[in-house]
């Protein structure tokens, strides 16, 4: 679940460029994209809609991401990583999990999970309305939760509208983007857990 939310994240943070020929190359373009920012503010609107389990649910989620280390809120969890360590509060459990960050399965940073799909990912144009543009993203190899990614774009501003998310057990989930913000100066310790912040938390090292 963790990944899955991870990936998101980086598909949120994306800016497009569509002067490449065609949608495998535009992804390929926003991954290198991505790179080049000393690090990304995002904010967005969250749904994920089951139709057959008649679920319809809906919040908002926030985040950091500087190079491998990250900072997430969404789903009543705080999420930070300062590249090696990452550190899960739990709301709802009072309780921050200490884990170590996975870089063999792209865990360690949202980054890395989206250059795991920078050679692994077919891609199509599925709709063009005059700026707008609607991109379909599949995994080449399997993924046991992913399905298929649909991103709406705004080809003038560059700017993503909206992003859709299909995974295997057929839940959809919406995201729309209400803040983006790059390059700016963050503090030193910005990505390092504080337990002062958390004083009621039950801390538990699973190193």
């Amino acid at each position: 679940m963790k990944k899955h939310i991870l990936l998101i994240f980086s598909l949120l943070s994306l800016s497009f460029c569509l002067n490449a020929q065609n949608a495998e190359e535009t992804f390929k373009a926003v991954v290198n994209k991505l790179k080049a920012y000393d690090n990304i503010e995002i904010a967005f609107d969250y749904n994920m809609i089951n139709t057959e389990a008649g679920i319809y649910e809906t919040m908002e989620g926030a985040g950091f991401m500087q190079g491998n280390a990250y900072k997430l809120h969404i789903m009543g969890q705080d999420i930070i990583c300062d590249g090696s360590t990452i550190w899960t509060y739990n709301a709802d459990a009072e309780e921050v999990m200490i884990s170590e960050a996975d870089n063999s399965d792209g865990g360690g940073s949202p980054l890395a999970i989206i250059n795991a799909y920078y050679d692994n990912i077919t891609a199509k144009y599925i709709e063009e309305n005059g700026s707008i543009k609607k991109i379909e993203a599949k995994p080449l190899m399997g993924d046991e939760n992913l399905d298929k990614i649909i991103l709406t774009l705004d080809s003038n501003s560059m700017e993503i509208k909206d992003l859709h998310v299909f995974d295997k057990n057929n839940n959809e989930f919406v995201y729309e983007i209400t803040r983006f913000v790059t390059n700016q100066h963050l503090p030193a310790d910005f990505f390092t857990f504080k337990a002062a912040d958390y004083p009621d938390a039950e801390i538990i090292d699973m190193r």
